[in-house]
């Protein structure tokens, strides 16, 4: 059996137990390799019919019909929903909402979570309510919203006007008016646990809640045809929501631009990101990819200046052993071990969310960039502009480009 033969087997048996979010995305891996696969489109054309999504179900049933004809299974399928005369439901007229929670972890992984889950708004038609709270690891540990502390709000209603709404219905099940500030409800396991973004999109209550991960790339496949984002490339559609949806505060903005007329302004830069602390554990591949961009640096003029990221102490010594005072840092927070930056105490994570924002928004600022696609800094710098393409070096391909099966998949 090949490796996709595996993952087709693979795939039917998450979906026989219901776990339609798994066989998603091992179906939806299936057609980047094999875009005609019959079997992936025929499962995908029964998810969307099952989580009642017609229009998509018949688009992806009738393209497993054409790449194998002799195959009934799809076509009694799309004969099912035509008997039924089956059609997606106009959205109800009043107001829904999507409140989107923090996911917990790094500070662009949460802003990439943010980002998929308003992807998720704009196809459902719901207003967005972002609310970092207490599990926050940028926050100040009360319940107060962490996200205001670093963008602008993405719409004028907030928690507390939901938990104060009449009448209102929630989805999932699992939370209510009581306990929309709480966090870690069912998140990992229970009833309604690892609720994925198609379980969202046939919903009609007046109240979805978002606590767990949902990327941009998730919700891609689910546009419909009349969204101006349609058959966009995935670039394209993260600068999309990146440009209307995150607006830094303007002390941020402040902060970068004095940074940058004292450090940087006026001269040309390259800035290159290496990751250190607790991404060793996460990245096999860590070290091979911070000394390819370490090297790369010979290849600059060295009349440029370096602007260096990292959350390593020692990468810092390394870099400024080499290049002197052609290296410019800002003044943040730093480890010399392999614990994250965001973990270690004492701790003002308001000031750590800053400063890694401080970074990011520099570095989209450089002529060229060196950076580490498996580290989502890298990543969103890669994304925050249309670089040329020698300008911008990921030493490993972008994560926001990549379905994760693994929390999908339940222990059994």
């Amino acid at each position: 059996m090949n490796s996709i033969e595996h993952d087709r087997a693979v795939a039917q048996q998450y979906f026989n137990r219901e776990n339609l979010a798994a066989a998603e995305v091992i179906c939806r891996n299936i057609l980047d390799v094999v875009p005609g696969d019959a079997l992936a489109l025929h499962l995908i054309g029964m998810i969307a019919a099952r989580i009642g999504m017609p229009d998509h179900a018949a688009r992806y049933l009738s393209s497993a019909l054409s790449a194998n004809p002799t195959n009934r299974a799809p076509r009694d399928t799309l004969n099912a929903l035509k008997a039924e005369n089956v059609r997606l439901q106009q959205r109800p007229s009043d107001p829904r909402y999507l409140v989107i929670k923090s996911w917990g972890y790094g500070f662009w992984s949460d802003v990439s979570q943010v980002l998929g889950a308003l992807l998720l708004a704009e196809v459902t038609g719901r207003i967005p309510v972002v609310h970092w709270g207490r599990n926050s690891l940028f926050g100040d540990g009360s319940a107060a919203n962490a996200f205001h502390n670093y963008f602008e709000p993405v719409s004028n209603v907030t928690l507390e006007n939901m938990a104060r709404l009449p009448d209102a219905s929630f989805f999932p099940p699992k939370w209510n008016q009581k306990n929309l500030f709480e966090e870690g409800v069912n998140k990992w396991q229970g009833s309604y646990s690892r609720t994925a973004a198609l379980y969202f999109l046939p919903r009609r209550e007046t109240i979805a809640v978002c606590d767990f991960y949902i990327g941009v790339i998730d919700v891609i496949p689910w546009l419909a045809t009349d969204h101006p984002l349609y058959e966009k490339p995935p670039s394209d559609v993260y600068r999309y929501l990146i440009n209307k949806y995150l607006r830094p505060r303007q002390s941020i903005v402040s902060d970068c631009e004095s940074f940058y007329e004292a450090h940087l302004g006026g001269r040309r830069f390259v800035a290159i990101h290496i990751r250190g602390s607790d991404k060793e554990l996460e990245d096999a591949e860590l070290h091979r990819t911070n000394h390819s961009n370490f090297v790369a640096l010979k290849t600059v003029d060295p009349t440029w200046k370096i602007f260096l990221l990292t959350d390593d102490e020692n990468w810092v010594a390394r870099v400024r052993g080499t290049y002197g005072d052609r290296v410019i840092t800002t003044d943040c927070r730093r480890a010399s071990g392999k614990t994250g930056v965001h973990y270690l105490k004492p701790n003002d994570r308001v000031r750590l969310g800053r400063e890694v924002m401080v970074d990011v928004y520099l570095a989209r600022r450089a002529d060229k960039f060196f950076g580490n696609g498996r580290s989502n800094v890298a990543a969103f710098i890669a994304l925050f502009k249309d670089w040329n393409v020698d300008d911008c070096i990921l030493g490993a391909p972008s994560q926001l480009m990549e379905r994760n099966l693994f929390i999908h998949v339940v222990p059994k």
